[in-house]
This record gives C-alpha cells, sequence and structure tokens, in this order.
C-alpha cells in the first residue's frame, strides 16, 4: 500500500481539526491517582495529538499510527509526545504499562472494521474511570463520494481502482453505534452520541 502524503493531508488542516477540537471539547477533564496516560489513535501528521498535549499538559501522551511518513511529521512537530507505529486493530497498552485513561480516535476507526468487536475491546482497555472518545467521517453517500465511485467504474479505471464500494469501510448507522457502547456487558457510566453536517464552501467545482 502507498504512504499516505502528510503534506497533502494537511493542506486541509483546518477542516479536519475542527471535529477532532470538538470531540476533545466533549472529553471531561481527567483525574486519575497517578500521571494521565493518553492514547491518540491514528495520529496521523499530529494536529489531533497537538490538542491532546494543549489541553492535558501533565499528561503522558502516545500517538499511534501505521504510516511511517505521518509519524516522521508528528515526531517532530511534537516531541514533548511519544509516537509508535502500530495498527489500531492490533494494539493494545504495553505489558506492565498503564491503562489509558482517554483513548482518543479522530477519523481513523472508519477505516479499520468490525467495529462490533473493536469497540467493546477498546473499552476494556481502559483504566478506571476512563474515556473512549470516537469521531469518524460519515461521507459515503455524499454526492461527491457517490460520484467517485461511479467514475471508478468506468472501463478506463476500474482496472487499477478494482470495485470502489469495497475501497472503504462501511461504518455502522449512528444508533447502532449506542447501542454497542450502552451494552450492559460494557459497564460504562456515561454515552454521549452525536452526528455533525460540517459544510465546506469551496471556491469552485475544480477545487472539490
Amino acid at each position: 500500500m502507498q504512504d499516505w502524503n502528510p503534506a497533502l493531508y494537511l493542506r486541509f488542516a483546518n477542516e479536519r481539526t475542527r471535529p477532532a477540537a470538538e470531540l476533545l471539547a466533549r472529553v471531561p477533564d481527567l483525574q486519575p491517582a497517578r500521571r494521565p496516560h493518553i492514547v491518540d489513535l491514528g495520529c496521523g501528521p499530529g494536529n489531533s495529538t497537538e490538542l491532546l498535549v494543549e489541553r492535558f499538559p501533565d499528561a503522558d501522551v502516545l500517538g499511534i499510527d501505521n504510516s511511517e511518513a505521518m509519524l516522521e511529521v508528528a515526531r517532530k512537530q511534537l516531541p514533548q509526545a511519544r509516537f509508535e507505529a502500530a495498527d489500531i486493530a492490533s494494539w493494545s497498552p504495553a505489558e506492565g504499562g498503564p491503562a489509558p485513561d482517554l483513548i482518543y480516535a479522530n477519523a481513523s476507526i472508519q477505516g479499520v472494521g468490525e467495529h462490533e468487536a473493536l469497540i467493546p475491546h477498546l473499552l476494556s482497555l481502559l483504566a478506571p474511570g476512563g474515556v473512549l472518545a470516537i469521531q469518524m467521517p460519515d461521507n459515503r453517500q455524499e454526492p461527491s463520494h457517490r460520484n467517485m465511485r461511479e467514475v471508478a467504474q468506468l472501463p478506463q479505471f476500474v482496472g487499477y481502482i478494482g470495485d470502489a464500494s469495497k475501497v472503504r469501510t462501511e461504518i455502522l448507522p449512528i444508533g447502532a453505534y449506542y447501542d454497542l457502547l450502552a451494552a450492559p456487558s460494557n459497564e460504562v457510566a456515561s454515552v454521549d452520541v452525536w452526528h455533525t453536517v460540517y459544510q465546506h464552501p469551496m471556491e469552485s467545482a475544480s477545487a472539490i
């Protein structure tokens, strides 16, 4: 698989960071008996990790990503945080290390799949009283994305792309995530689920 392009990703840093900031605003203060331990799953080039460092300056913040190009940028941007290469689907805290007080995943787990198993797994990794905060883009059915899939199936492109409907993992309906989080077996104190539609005016059709 071709690696991510951090420079291209950060061309839209403001748009990408706004949902991250709004998610973090709903996270309560962390008050463990020890130094807070925070994990940013799918940290990318560190734009979301920077929000966590600013909000929790005394915390041990660890960024996880499977892109070495992204991690290289993040390490330069935030030397006060730690960054490691790993896959979200199989990640767990280091043996003997602290359990996370906050697992934060901004625009990352939508590419992992099998959320029925992943989300309970992430909840099980938290320290007592810990917080799981997730933001996922839900734009597969927007006109732009439907049109992209239609173009990808044209004869001149399908040989390179394959079945465009399988390129991105389907996410569940929002009510299904509430049910996953609120399942009695998770023993979750509270669940907060919401859906936001962001409008991004563009200069022209080609700017899309």
